[in-house]
């Protein structure tokens, strides 16, 4: 070795670009710009227009089974599928235990987009659950671009368009997200009609014994049905994420969000984890701040209100928080409100973290699959 020149086992290592090294890292960006008031405050008008939307379904009496009492959109359980058309409930008991540690609002959204696809399902539920669906996926066609609109320009650094201009971006691109996932449902529905025409001659027992005979070929074809069935449940918010940071199209929001989601289901899956990992500190700090902002803000009155007024305004307050009948004075009634209305603050941040984790995703699914940079964000309107 030439004198002068150092082993490359003495070199140090002075900085490290934890970008470069670890570039899920930015899930973690993500979930801090999560508590962003902008962030907050969009997920908490998006759940108040889906749970607005499902109070006058339910008014109207349509089915699917959703209960507008509850602002955190918790819905009636479904019946899960019949155990003979879900190989996976006898191959693979665990999966059904993992579906039930699901969050209650994601596993509840997740049985009313089932429903439809139920063979056992009448066309009454099966037009409840579509309308349903269809209010969901038209809200967070508006906040979910809104809000992956924010955070992926807070993420490149950019200045962030805020709650209205959030608000108003959505609103100019919904069509975008919303139409991804109405072109794909049609499609699903145009690929049925084959399986439709089979049905009608199973009516007979000799249409049975013969779509007996040929069912292999008919599970093959319906590979393709699976493939877009999962495709659109799961990668709707890389659809919703393209609109957002791209200003992409429908079409370029389904060929890309298909695209990643199925060239790259492992990352998918690992940054799925990192975000259940990291949503468990997040929502602890959500929930800390939450009853700190509460529990301060009357501390700091009862100075001047005394202990025993303290203790009589928060039993009313906690009669009137709980629906068991209120017949407190106004002020009681009126602090009881801003509570439900903290509470449904911190319901919400779930959505915001929701959609924020997806703009991080996305921009890193996007990096693995196309080689485009973390911090390229469309940032103008392109030339009429």
């Amino acid at each position: 070795m030439a004198a002068g020149n150092e082993p490359s086992s003495s070199r140090v290592v002075h900085e490290i670009q934890w970008s470069e090294a670890l570039p899920w890292w930015l899930l973690f960006r993500a979930a801090g710009a999560a508590f962003s008031p902008s962030v907050i405050l969009l997920a908490a008008l998006g759940a108040l227009a889906t749970w607005a939307g499902w109070s006058v379904a339910d008014s109207l009496g349509l089915a699917g089974g959703a209960t507008a009492s509850n602002v955190a959109m918790e819905m009636q359980p479904l019946a899960p599928p019949a155990p003979g058309l879900s190989p996976s409930a006898h191959a693979v008991p665990a999966l059904r235990a993992a579906a039930d540690l699901l969050p209650a609002t994601g596993g509840n959204v997740l049985r009313l987009v089932a429903l439809p696809f139920s063979p056992s399902a009448t066309l009454r539920e099966v037009g409840g659950a579509l309308a349903r669906i269809g209010w969901f996926v038209l809200v967070w066609s508006i906040f979910g671009t809104a809000i992956v609109r924010h955070v992926a320009v807070s993420l490149v650094g950019e200045e962030t368009p805020g709650l209205i201009g959030g608000i108003r971006y959505g609103s100019q691109h919904w069509l975008s997200a919303f139409n991804a996932v109405a072109f794909v449902l049609i499609g699903i529905l145009a690929l049925a009609i084959p399986g439709a025409l089979l049905g009608l001659l199973m009516r007979t027992d000799i249409g049975l014994a013969l779509a007996g005979a040929i069912w292999p070929l008919v599970l093959a074809g319906a590979v393709v049905l699976a493939i877009l069935a999962i495709g659109v449940v799961a990668a709707w918010p890389l659809m919703v994420a393209t609109v957002g940071v791209e200003r992409g199209d429908s079409f370029q929001a389904i060929s890309t969000a298909f695209s990643y989601f199925y060239q790259r289901p492992l990352h998918v899956a690992f940054y799925a984890f990192v975000a259940l990992v990291v949503a468990i500190p997040a929502f602890a700090a959500a929930g800390v701040l939450a009853d700190a902002t509460g529990t301060l803000a009357l501390w700091a009155a009862s100075f001047g209100m005394g202990h025993d007024r303290t203790a009589a305004i928060l039993d009313g307050v906690r009669i009137c928080t709980t629906g068991s009948g209120c017949s407190e004075p106004w002020g009681v009634k009126a602090l009881a409100f801003w509570t439900r209305g903290l509470e449904w603050l911190l319901g919400s941040f779930g959505w915001g973290y929701f959609w924020s984790i997806a703009t991080a995703a996305y921009l890193l699914l996007r990096q693995d699959v196309d080689g485009t940079e973390l911090d390229e964000v469309v940032l103008d309107e392109p030339a009429a």
